[in-house]
């Protein structure tokens, strides 16, 4: 592309989306059938189409396009536009690791909704129950189960490289919760 052009289409869009040359080794740029990815969910071609995304070699650069475009329609870099939209508020919703922590280690304070959901991923990657967490959302065991299934939806969508925070914090932890097991032996 021209630069004026680039620069042009740059200012309307509102974000620079750089070279866009990887789209021709895309799985899907030589596809006989594009609407593959825009199939319903529980169709076969559905399937088809995560499955060709899988091995894609761009993968990951179409995925941090659709992320940074707010692509939310069809399956792009092997996810749904659901959970594109999953990543799109991880990134723009970074949370206070510092309250987060306090949080688990049983201070009451209140949390924004990124935070929480923050919180229960990190529970769930240390295995603290949610009768911790729970008292400090103010919920049950029920709306407790549902935030565990969102966090684990989560942990499968939100690559680690990420949540090098999330991991750093849920490692500290750990480690805090093995050592005062070993006190406590």
């Amino acid at each position: 592309m021209h630069s004026s052009a680039h620069e042009e289409l740059t200012h309307i869009i509102g974000i620079d989306r750089g070279d866009q040359h990887w789209r021709l080794e895309a799985v899907c740029a030589g596809h006989p059938d594009p609407d593959l990815w825009f199939a319903p969910p529980r169709l076969a071609s559905h399937r088809q189409a995560l499955a060709h995304c899988q091995r894609c070699p761009v993968r990951q650069d179409c995925l941090d396009d659709a992320v940074d475009c707010r692509a939310t329609e069809g399956i792009r870099g092997g996810l749904t536009g659901e959970e594109i939209n999953q990543l799109v508020l991880f990134r723009r919703d970074q949370p206070d690791w510092a309250r987060i922590r306090a949080v688990l280690l049983g201070r009451r304070i209140s949390l924004t909704e990124p935070e929480k959901r923050a919180m229960v991923r990190v529970a769930q990657m240390v295995g603290i129950p949610w009768e911790v967490w729970s008292p400090a959302l103010g919920i049950g065991y029920k709306a407790a189960a549902k935030r565990r299934r969102r966090a684990d939806r989560d942990l499968e969508i939100i690559p680690e490289h990420e949540r090098e925070d999330e991991s750093a914090l849920a490692e500290e932890l750990r480690v805090m919760v093995a050592a005062s097991l070993a006190v406590a032996a």
